[in-house]
């Protein structure tokens, strides 16, 4: 029997609401939810009907198996089979038709789900590797990247210089640093792994609120303060240099935030397997198996373990106790674990089974994130070094050439300057011009370039290093100083350098 397609529609659809590049964090989380639950001895039914209510990319594929299966009242293993025939992404449609034949032989699908989910996870594991060998690799071709922007910024400032050039040959050359740089950063994106380091619940961490509160206040203040200080006229450098002390209040917080949830997620996992253990151990409660963990042993989770504990003795219902504890992490990697956890023990799953298949995942993930985050600290230095020197060498060469000029135009005799401000056979354009305007448009370029560095290396350096989005308003404000002391302090230095000449 042939069955119409009602998600043909939204497998043609890029912008559904799922985001795809998480489909492959998301199916491994996924199949170790399912492993999870499935101990419990759980229905066929209730395994895919659990596994379709869950938030995440790859759920979509079991809601619809959960739905081919009910609606035309078919056995889960032919509606595996259907739903596998027709998916794209190769990996899901393999796992699909593997389990629509463990379903039809009579399998055992706990053994199933487990063996499976350890295969992703090494499968995982090396692709995320894989690109992270990648990402070094553009790492390093990014920086080299804009070293060659910022020469080509320089060697255009030299060919002003000396030699007669248009304007669109200075658009041509702005354009092409402009270009080289945005690629750059847009390829680190693009190659990086993708994946959700905080979570999006109404409850979050204490940083986390601080950080949202502080952006709502200091921002607009730091947009009204640079609004007057550009009708003020004061000067770029400054204003720049303001703008980044708004940003880095905020962006100082959520870095916090970011190493704390770091932390946190380095020790769910050997919480979770402990917690497992003696649950099955002592055949108890979760309180009661919390309190005969030894807390110095949780490292960062001591105090909000503890507090979990303490909610969960007070009588407040395990779910909503649960739920705070996941909140109060702001962790999205706390968030799947717990869940996997919480769902295989309230779904009467065997805890150090359970236990092991939450751990195993968090564990995983949190082996991967340090490595990501080992390449992601020497860039972040590394960029930061480079964006300092490059530029400081463009504003450097401006403002030599500025100055330089304006020292040639004193000392060109007055009758020579009247008659069109250039000495008999030199370029009209160059040391000895008067033209403003393409001295403006030599300002703009060298500005432009400068601040394009300086949005580029920090989206660059966020990319890298992942996590929440607001973490790029931390970079931002860090190159942002930089360009702002560097286009306040280099000109006068090139100044008192000339008057000592």
């Amino acid at each position: 029997m042939k069955l119409p397609k009602f998600w043909k529609k939204e497998d043609r659809k890029k912008n559904d609401g799922f985001d795809n590049e998480l489909l492959e964090a998301d199916f491994f989380c996924q199949l170790a939810y399912m492993a999870a639950i499935a101990t419990s001895g759980i229905s066929r039914g209730g395994l895919f009907y659990h596994a379709a209510k869950l938030p995440y990319t790859a759920t979509r594929y079991f809601r619809r198996v959960d739905f081919v299966a009910k609606m035309f009242n078919h056995d889960y293993s032919q509606a595996c089979r259907v739903v596998g025939e027709k998916t794209r992404d190769p990996a899901i449609k393999a796992l699909l038709l593997r389990l629509s034949g463990a379903l039809a032989s009579g399998e055992d699908i706990a053994s199933f789900l487990s063996r499976e989910s350890a295969i992703l996870s090494d499968s995982y594991g090396n692709s995320y590797e894989r690109r992270l060998d990648l990402l070094k690799k553009w790492a390093d071709a990014y920086v080299s990247l804009i070293l060659t922007a910022a020469l080509v910024t320089v060697m255009a400032v030299v060919t002003m210089m000396i030699g007669n050039v248009t304007v669109s040959f200075i658009a041509s050359l702005a354009a092409l640093t402009i270009g080289v740089t945005i690629m750059g950063s847009w390829f680190l994106y693009r190659t990086a792994p993708r994946e959700s380091k905080s979570h999006s619940l109404p409850i979050r961490s204490k940083e986390q609120d601080f950080a949202r509160n502080l952006e709502k206040l200091i921002l607009p203040i730091g947009g009204i303060v640079i609004i007057f200080l550009l009708v003020m006229k004061v000067s770029l450098g400054s204003v720049v240099i303001v703008a980044s002390v708004f940003l880095f209040l905020v962006g100082l917080v959520v870095m916090a935030d970011d190493r704390k949830v770091a932390k946190r997620d380095a020790d769910i996992a050997a919480f979770l397997r402990s917690l497992g253990g003696v649950m099955q151990a002592i055949g108890a409660t979760a309180a009661e198996a919390i309190s005969r963990i030894d807390f110095r042993s949780l490292g960062v989770l001591k105090e909000d373990v503890s507090l979990l504990h303490t909610r969960l003795v007070a009588g407040i219902t395990p779910y909503f106790c649960w739920r705070r504890f996941v909140g109060e992490t702001g962790s999205e990697l706390i968030n799947r674990s717990v869940t996997t956890f919480w769902d295989g023990i309230t779904l009467g799953g065997e805890p150090q089974e359970v236990g092991n298949e939450a751990s195993a995942f968090a564990l995983k993930i949190s082996l991967l994130r340090a490595q990501r985050s080992q390449i992601a600290a020497g860039f972040a230095w590394l960029t930061v070094a480079m964006h300092a020197v490059l530029t400081t060498l463009s504003v450097f060469v401006y403002s030599v050439f500025l100055t330089f000029s304006q020292l040639v135009q004193r000392l060109m005799p007055p009758q020579e300057s009247l008659e069109g401000g250039v000495m008999p056979g030199m370029s009209s354009f160059g040391l000895f011009t008067q033209d403003t305007v393409h001295l403006n448009l030599l300002y703009f370029m060298v500005m432009t370039v400068v601040f394009v560095l300086t949005f580029a290396n920090a989206f660059a350096i966020y990319a890298i290093s992942g996590g929440h989005p607001r973490k790029i308003l931390f970079y931002l404000a860090l190159t942002g100083a930089i360009s702002g002391v560097i286009i306040t302090v280099i000109p006068s230095i090139v100044n008192m350098l000339f008057n000592v000449l």
